[in-house]
């Protein structure tokens, strides 16, 4: 079952507006190594304004390139998950620095314990099949947030993790620590259970450090996730498909400098249009329009053939209540029922501010019906169930036959929170999996390695 938000030919408009905007207006790229790769390449190059123009036989070339997979291993690196298979899948929000403590019905900042135990769930939820830096504590140094939290995410999950580094040094440390799980550099590359993600400053420009990351994980190798996050209205237009006009060209500038180093990595659009409250300039996660939005560029990456990461759980609630139940169902279906590989952001609370264990399971159970409305009726001579209707009859039960008891549980969603006081029931189920999962432990060795790999960082980059 698929919606589509655009058309055919509203597709193909906007990515011939990208292209001209890419073409005559161009993208600024403050790092010169991506000046002069894209010189070499062909582009019109101003490196006063560091400003570069992508001729549309560039961009159609780097198109092609493109794998139509996005190939990522567990990090025991025994089983292989392709998100591009056909299965939408689900992941967690990132970035959150407070959490809702349930029992005090308030926010607080997040600690090392909670991102311990939001890890740990996200490890056992069934429905949450890729992880993100779920919360970034306040015991940990601001500025190496990134390599902390990976420390700590990697040892209570097996789930790919997506990576987000605030610079080239902190990545080199991040890029350590997984290669002692790995074995090596060359076995992570081998087999990655990480990939990387960067934003773009909206509109249409790479920071210094953003691009050099970028170019760091395309020359090793590493799949690559692309996240333009402009706010419409501010640092994007207005309107929806202006936003999506730029947004798709601030990708396309990404993607084309990827595949000019990398020709044939795997690549995810993960754009995050966020629509801005006239009222108050806040950014807002649960409104209909980024869920529009959002399920527009899940055609967009179809476009393109690379894998779709789409915002559909978010929410401006600061709590679990009735807003936010429904801004994250109305926004998940949407971007399911597109077709989208990944349907993003479990546990959001407060606009990706806040995040809160019950409302992880509450969104786990969310995403398991969000998947079987996607899934559709299916329709074969067995389920039109002609036969077992003629052979029942008038007046029958259908309770006792065998083609009951046969397509029960694939045809219907079992729940787990429902025909309960949903919230009590959330709590007491994220309680009961973070004292009873037991994510796989790392050798000792290897978590002595990653205690040591922090230490060091901790030591060089706070005198630096």
């Amino acid at each position: 079952m698929r919606l589509e938000i655009l058309t055919p030919e509203e597709i193909e408009r906007i990515h011939a507006a990208s292209t001209e905007i890419l073409a005559k207006t161009g993208v600024c790229f403050k790092s010169n190594k991506a000046l002069e790769l894209f010189a070499a390449a062909g582009a019109l190059v101003d490196y006063d304004q560091k400003r570069v123009r992508i001729p549309e036989s560039l961009l159609e070339h780097s198109l092609q390139t493109t794998t139509g997979h996005f190939r990522l291993w567990n990090r025991g690196r025994d089983r292989l998950i392709d998100l591009q298979d056909g299965q939408i899948r689900g992941h967690n929000v990132g970035g959150c620095v407070r959490i809702f403590d349930f029992q005090k019905g308030e926010t607080r900042d997040a600690t090392r314990n909670d991102l311990e135990q939001m890890t740990t769930l996200i490890d056992a939820l069934e429905n949450i099949h890729v992880a993100r830096p779920v919360v970034y504590p306040k015991d940990f140094p601001v500025t190496m947030w990134d390599i902390y939290t990976a420390a700590t995410m990697l040892q209570f999950t097996e789930k790919p993790y997506g990576v987000t580094a605030y610079s080239l040094e902190n990545l080199a440390y991040v890029l350590e620590l997984t290669s002692v799980i790995a074995g090596s550099l060359a076995d992570l590359i081998a087999k990655p259970f990480i990939w990387g993600s960067v934003c773009p400053d909206s509109p249409l420009s790479y920071s210094e450090g953003t691009t050099n990351i970028l170019i760091r994980y395309a020359e090793i190798g590493l799949p690559v996730a692309i996240a333009p996050c402009p706010i419409s209205g501010a640092s994007s237009p207005v309107t929806l498909a202006g936003t999506l006009v730029q947004l798709n060209a601030e990708f396309l500038a990404g993607l084309a400098l990827v595949q000019m180093i990398r020709p044939g990595l795997d690549m995810k659009y993960t754009a995050r249009p966020m629509p801005m409250n006239m009222r108050t300039g806040n950014a807002t996660f649960g409104s209909v329009e980024m869920g529009m939005m959002s399920a527009a560029l899940v055609q967009l990456a179809k476009r393109y053939e690379v894998c779709s990461d789409s915002y559909g759980l978010g929410t401006r609630s600061k709590g679990l209540d009735e807003q936010s139940a429904y801004e994250k169902a109305l926004n998940g279906i949407l971007v399911a029922l597109a077709g989208a590989d990944l349907v993003a952001a479990a546990g959001l609370l407060e606009d990706a501010l806040t995040s809160s264990v019950e409302q992880l399971v509450i969104d786990n159970e969310m995403l398991g019906m969000i998947f079987r409305a996607a899934r559709g009726i299916e329709f074969n001579s067995d389920t039109l169930a002609v036969d077992t209707i003629m052979k029942v009859g008038p007046s029958g039960n259908f309770l006792g036959d065998l083609h009951t008891r046969t397509y029960m549980r694939k045809e219907y969603f079992q729940h787990k929170l429902i025909n309960q006081a949903v919230l009590d029931a959330a709590r007491d189920n994220a309680h009961t999996i973070i004292k009873s999962h037991q994510p796989l432990q790392l050798p000792e060795r290897i978590t002595q390695e990653i205690q040591r790999i922090v230490g060091h960082a901790t030591h060089s980059l706070s005198t630096a």
